[in-house]
């Protein structure tokens, strides 16, 4: 082994993060810079493109100036990224307008115009999406063409966040399989352009970067940004991988049949196959793995721990004040609150869909549900049923899977919720499944240098360099007497939603 250091960058959605890492897996600095994005109205989210750049710049400065002439060591960076934000630029490598921020739904119409025109089934089979979604930018472009004219005219490259970033450090025009999965524009199972969509949005493959796989070797840092940052001129730039793809690597999810899931503000589970899977009944968005010859199945929901913020929010002002007193997390304090109601709640179930539910419901109308309130009930027992509902939504994922033929065994928590020792044990005796838990928590930005680390040859591959670089802090195991209480409420849980589906 050697001395080298890898960098990587998490481009989020709220915040932009840096850290480096020995090859140990070690964090040896970190940095992160929150930014708020611009939304004048309602489904327009956008934010100033230089920002994330500047931003980035500031990162990479704090993290070389913390390490001294230890900086010298940083022989690769890696990248980690957020989906579907779309940059324009013109042939200079100016961005043209905002970005326009993936959670933005201003193109609804052009979503429809391409579902419209094109067999969804058929392309569920090239893009791994069963639907076309107005994040998607294929509709984004398409939006810009039908009112920002002069801005469509000019454009030389419409890239994607993580491409623009590649751009600032490169120079050079590269984008990457799994962020561009949700393009709808790109083929995951052949790797390459759909040129009947293209031709229908308005432009060729010229004005788009090439796409490489994932953790692919792009190139080596520009020189006068190198000496900027007092790094070595010979520091190559990996492009990583989408960051929910990223935050699997960094969990240790990276053999077929392994599952990690992500309970941040959203629920998200990525569970890793070897070979691509279009399920017409199911409908599971499918993107190419970073590990080679990999693919993951991506069942998501918008509302994972957004719920418990919500009614923390809303209803636990003495409990905030507490913490405020105490100097500790609010969400410690409703935790301890939470393990006073005995599991099942007595009776006392909900349905956390309080923006809608996504996979495998696909029913955006659906809402939140507290059902079986009693006199009986008090705060902790509302706390612990948002935390078994979360329980709930994760089983049916895994019931589905399981109906694929995919088992199950074990499951890696990644994201605020694992912080959670009681979410992590309702999460194992629900689901009937292991929990671990990393030691490591920032996994996406830990999965970027596992992937900028075996790209380079510092590791034989992503596998070497992930057994080397994880270890697990905590596991879980499913406690056998609470299996009856919850296959209880589970089943009513399932009937609960079946027969408010249509009310709501």
């Amino acid at each position: 082994m050697n001395d080298d250091l890898i960098l990587a960058i998490d481009l989020g959605t709220s915040n932009l993060k840096g850290a480096v890492f020995d090859i140990y897996g070690r964090e040896v600095a970190f940095e992160s810079i929150e930014y708020n994005l611009i939304t004048p109205k309602k489904d327009i989210v956008e934010n100033d493109t230089n920002l994330y750049w500047e931003n980035i710049l500031i990162i990479l400065k704090r993290l070389s100036e913390k390490l001294g002439k230890e900086s010298k060591k940083i022989s690769v960076i890696g990248t980690s990224s957020q989906g579907e934000t779309i940059v324009p630029i013109d042939k200079h490598g100016n961005p043209l307008r905002n970005a326009i921020v993936w959670i933005d739904t201003r193109s609804k119409k052009e979503a429809e115009l391409i579902k419209k025109n094109f067999n969804i089934r058929e392309m569920y089979q090239k893009t791994g999406y069963p639907d076309v979604d107005p994040s998607w930018p294929a509709t984004r472009i398409l939006w810009i063409k039908n009112n920002e004219k002069d801005i469509f005219d000019n454009t030389y490259k419409f890239l994607l966040l993580e491409d623009f970033i590649i751009f600032k450090l490169t120079g050079k025009f590269f984008g990457e399989a799994s962020v561009y999965s949700s393009s709808y524009y790109y083929d995951i199972k052949n790797f390459k352009f759909i040129e009947d969509v293209l031709n229908f949005i308005g432009i060729d493959k010229t004005k788009l970067p090439e796409i490489l796989k994932p953790a692919s070797f792009v190139g080596y840092i520009k020189k006068d940004l190198a000496n900027y940052l007092g790094l070595r001129t010979d520091v190559k730039v990996v492009i990583g991988a989408m960051d929910q793809i990223c935050g699997a690597v960094g969990a240790g999810n990276v053999y077929d049949g392994l599952a990690s899931e992500t309970t941040g503000s959203a629920f998200a589970m990525v569970v890793t196959i070897n070979e691509p899977i279009f399920n017409e009944k199911y409908l599971l968005p499918c993107t190419p793995h970073a590990v080679q010859n990999l693919y993951a199945l991506m069942p998501y929901s918008s509302t994972g721990g957004m719920v418990l913020k919500w009614y923390k929010d809303k209803f636990c002002l003495e409990e905030t004040i507490k913490a405020s007193k105490l100097n500790t997390s609010v969400y410690k304090i409703l935790d301890e609150l939470a393990s006073k109601a005995a599991p099942g709640c007595e009776g006392l179930i909900m349905l956390p869909f309080i923006t809608g539910a996504f996979f495998p419901e696909y029913n955006p109308d659906a809402r939140g549900v507290f059902f079986g309130i009693g006199i009986n009930h008090d705060k902790s027992h509302f706390l612990r049923a948002i935390l078994e509902s979360l329980g709930y939504m994760m089983r049916k994922d895994l019931e589905v899977i399981n109906k694929l033929g995919i088992k199950i065994n074990e499951v890696i928590s990644i994201g605020g919720g694992a912080t959670s020792f009681l979410w992590s044990q309702i999460k194992a005796d629900i689901c009937k499944k292991i929990i671990k838990i990393p030691q490591y928590t920032e996994c996406a930005l830990l999965g970027s240098a596992i992937l900028a680390a075996s790209s380079v040859g510092l590791f034989e591959n992503v596998i070497e360099a992930s057994s080397n670089f994880i270890k697990m802090k905590n596991i879980y195991y499913p406690d056998e007497k609470k299996f009856d209480i919850y296959d209880s409420n589970f089943r009513k849980y399932v009937k609960i939603y079946e027969n408010l589906k249509s009310i709501f």
